[in-house]
């Protein structure tokens, strides 16, 4: 049994654990080298208690170090070995290096985007990937929040990938982590509607 498919059986798996084994089972090496730049990079960020400045710290990455761009590469690694990355991708780094700096922060979501929050200012403040520059007010995106864990994460984060994937032509990486989000724990109703674009995406593999 792979790394993924073991964690993805286990509740509530950490962010970076599901993330490396992710990244292997899509093919991308490279695990050892983010690991070292995730300690690097967690072991640069203030050691303060504050909610805001824990939760400026990591904008500070994201802005500075990450560069979320909506043409970057989705996984782990390659965010880390290129210092650029899909927003998506982006927001699970920095829940990553929060969990290894002791921070009260967390991914929250709604539909396909996730944003980083702390726990102690969810309802005021969040970091959202794609908009570094500063912290947003999360009542200006007009959207019901929610916490989103490992798998809900992971989830979203697939599904980024396999539509990019089929929208470049690159049929066999889409129906890789297709097959990947029919191992994740969701609901009956998700799981058939996943089944069914799976599905679709073998039929047009053959």
């Amino acid at each position: 049994m792979s790394d993924f498919a073991r964690l993805a059986g286990q509740q509530c798996p950490p962010h970076e654990a599901l993330a490396l084994g992710l990244a292997a089972e899509l093919g991308v090496e490279g695990g050892s080298a983010a690991r070292r730049t995730l300690h690097v990079l967690a072991r640069a960020l203030p050691a303060v208690t504050e909610p805001h400045r824990q939760l400026e710290a990591l904008r500070t990455v994201a802005a500075e170090i990450l560069l979320p761009r909506s043409g970057g590469p989705f996984l782990l690694p390659e965010i880390l070995r290129e210092s650029r990355g899909h927003p998506t991708g982006v927001a699970i780094v920095l829940a990553i290096l929060g969990e290894r700096a002791g921070y009260r922060t967390a991914l929250v979501g709604h539909g396909m985007s996730l944003y980083l929050a702390h726990r102690d200012l969810a309802p005021v403040l969040i970091l959202d990937p794609s908009r570094p520059e500063a912290l947003a007010d999360p009542r200006d995106l007009a959207e019901d929040l929610s916490w989103r864990c490992a798998h809900e994460a992971t989830g979203v984060l697939l599904r980024c990938v396999s539509t990019t994937a089929e929208r470049t032509g690159d049929l066999t990486r889409s129906l890789g982590a297709s097959a990947l989000l029919l191992a994740l724990p969701v609901d009956e109703r998700a799981r058939s509607a996943q089944t069914a674009i799976h599905q679709r995406l073998l039929s047009r593999l053959n």
